[in-house]
């Protein structure tokens, strides 16, 4: 009997790039059965096993899957909290403004939307802060004023986050800048003990600080509201981070780059804002996306202050009496939102990897 023909060399080169060695092989078989067991579970759970958002309350104690009729009663309590219930459009339409000013931004770093210059973005924002503060606080164009201690959910996580990473951005360029040139060696110096003494630091204690001490510091008689203050102490927390990311794109830059812009006459001004500041944002961007991704999950660490994010205010949601049977509910709401949000800002950073291979080559 002839022996078996040996496979064809490209089933070979497939054989070996899914399996590898034995021992991958089965690493990626008991993987493979785990991530399939996991899927059923969620499917099961979600889906098969669960309770219609149509039926009683009664019916979610018998069915051991989701209880679809717990969002249709607190999805807008999760979201917005203990907000005037008839006022719910302003921080809907605050959480729109924001996501979709963040959505543009994410896209155009991307290369797209070339239309949309970085002024007009940065026009955008000027705009979008204080109107998103405006339509929450409310007392003008006949809105109801509503105090910040009822400012909850969705709203105050965006505002804790897009707004402190947006209004942190241009001071760590400040920073990383600073702490980049030579010419000064004090603004140098002041800007590395900032940077560090920032990173060296716990959240919290930053978060603290800014929601305890920044107060006795202003004059007598002037109040600031714990969500104000929190933002300030954020956005000083972020700009740290970002000025190092941004100081490994500057160290990045070749040298030759700015001596050439000097020998072309520009100023260090000019050398910096045109020639070599571009070419380091380029190169930081990836870290900065991933910063980015921390800044946003590590926002709710405010839960700590008192202060009524998301995460809150799903825990509030089943505290209620009669909800307690309804925590992975109302957590797998939370957790769906954020893997759905951090999936952009993911995807918006392989592309950014993907854009400077391609690049290269």
């Amino acid at each position: 009997m002839m022996p078996a023909a040996p496979p064809p060399a490209a089933r070979r080169s497939i054989l070996r790039d899914w399996a590898g060695t034995p021992m991958t092989a089965l690493v990626s078989g008991v993987s493979a059965a785990v991530s399939l067991w996991l899927m059923w579970k969620v499917v099961d759970w979600a889906f098969l096993s669960a309770t219609s958002p149509l039926a009683p309350m009664d019916r979610c104690v018998e069915n051991a899957g989701a209880c679809w009729r717990f969002y249709a009663e607190k999805t807008r309590f999760i979201l917005f909290g203990t907000y005037p219930f008839d006022a719910h459009w302003r921080p809907a339409l605050v959480s729109v403004l924001l996501l979709g000013l963040s959505a543009l931004v994410g896209v155009r770093i991307t290369g797209r939307l070339a239309w949309l210059s970085p002024r007009a973005l940065a026009g955008l924002w000027v705009v979008a802060v204080p109107l998103a503060l405006l339509l929450m606080g409310g007392g003008w164009a006949g809105l109801v004023p509503v105090d910040v201690s009822r400012w909850n959910g969705l709203p105050v996580l965006l505002i804790l986050s897009v707004i402190a990473i947006a209004l942190a951005f241009p001071l760590g360029v400040a920073l990383a800048v600073l702490r980049y040139q030579t010419a000064s060696p004090v603004l140098r110096r002041a800007a590395i003990v900032y940077i560090e003494t920032m990173r060296g630091v716990p959240m919290v204690t930053v978060l603290f600080v800014g929601v305890f001490v920044l107060p006795l510091t202003l004059p007598p008689g002037t109040r600031i509201s714990p969500v104000i203050a929190t933002l300030i102490a954020l956005i000083f927390f972020h700009a740290s981070y970002i000025a190092e990311d941004l100081r490994g794109g500057l160290q990045s830059v070749p040298d030759g780059q700015g001596g050439a812009a000097h020998a072309l006459g520009l100023s260090w001004a000019k050398t910096m804002r045109l020639v070599v500041l571009p070419q380091a944002l380029t190169r930081a961007l990836p870290a900065l996306v991933n910063s980015v991704i921390g800044a946003y999950k590590d926002t709710s660490l405010v839960v700590v202050l008192g202060l009524h994010d998301l995460t809150s205010t799903a825990r509030m949601a089943f505290s209620a009496p009669g909800w307690g049977a309804y925590a992975l509910e109302a957590y797998a709401f939370v957790g769906v939102w954020f893997l759905a949000t951090c999936a952009f800002l993911s995807w918006v950073g392989r592309d950014l990897h993907r854009h400077k291979n391609s690049h290269r080559r």
